[in-house]
């Protein structure tokens, strides 16, 4: 179906499949998946039980890269608030419609004062398709006060790197290719540094959890 309307249509079919996808959340085609040890280092603060915090948290480079307003998103736009970034394309049929999804009703479950400490962010690595443009009409599926991003493939990289994530966009697929991409959410700090990532499971599985431990992180730590 060559539409302009193609990928809300993708958008619908996965949100009305979305209970039976919702065991396949955490994951993509290229996801990363760490060893239990990792898991057990990376888990250093037991306060969270959905939470995996990394030891060391690095300052992420400088970057620069646009809204879906257009608008110049930098290292300046992440500081003083806890955002929860995650990586993914427009054209995603299941993995992103989903958990975007599920970040909707995540973060509708907290109180206003709470909602202004967070920031969504959904990191768009197939710019030749996702346009500032595109993206906003994107969003408007899904919550007013999220931030879509994108830019440059060099910046895109660069963050995508300094995030611990990764992507390979299949354009040898023709016309309507796929892009595999990490499908973790990533906790990057008040500071800009990388803080941490959301158990992948935790979305759907332990909303409450999640939510408490949020909560916790934002007002104690």
């Amino acid at each position: 179906m060559k539409t302009k309307y193609f990928p809300y249509i993708l958008i619908a079919l996965a949100l009305v499949a979305g209970l039976i996808l919702n065991n396949y959340l955490g994951f993509s085609n290229f996801e990363e998946k760490p060893s239990t040890t990792t898991a057990i280092s990376d888990r250093i603060d037991n306060r969270f039980k959905t939470l995996l915090i990394y030891p060391k948290k690095n300052q992420l480079k400088d970057f620069q890269l646009n809204d879906q307003s257009n608008d110049t998103f930098s290292n300046q736009n992440i500081q003083g608030s806890w955002n929860l970034l995650f990586i993914g394309y427009t054209n995603c049929p299941d993995v992103c419609p989903n958990t975007l999804t599920q970040l909707v009703q995540l973060y509708n479950t907290f109180e206003q004062k709470t909602r202004d400490k967070i920031q969504i962010i959904f990191l768009a690595v197939d710019p030749a398709r996702d346009t500032p443009e595109h993206l906003r009409q994107y969003l408007e599926f899904f919550h007013e006060d999220f931030v879509g991003i994108t830019g440059g493939k060099g910046q895109i990289d660069q963050l995508v790197k300094n995030l611990g994530g990764i992507y390979s966009i299949n354009s040898e697929e023709g016309e309507f290719y796929t892009v595999d991409h990490s499908a973790r959410i990533f906790i990057v700090d008040p500071k800009g540094r990388r803080f941490g990532i959301i158990a992948s499971h935790s979305l759907v599985k332990e909303r409450e959890q999640l939510m408490k431990d949020l909560t916790e992180l934002i007002y104690e730590s």
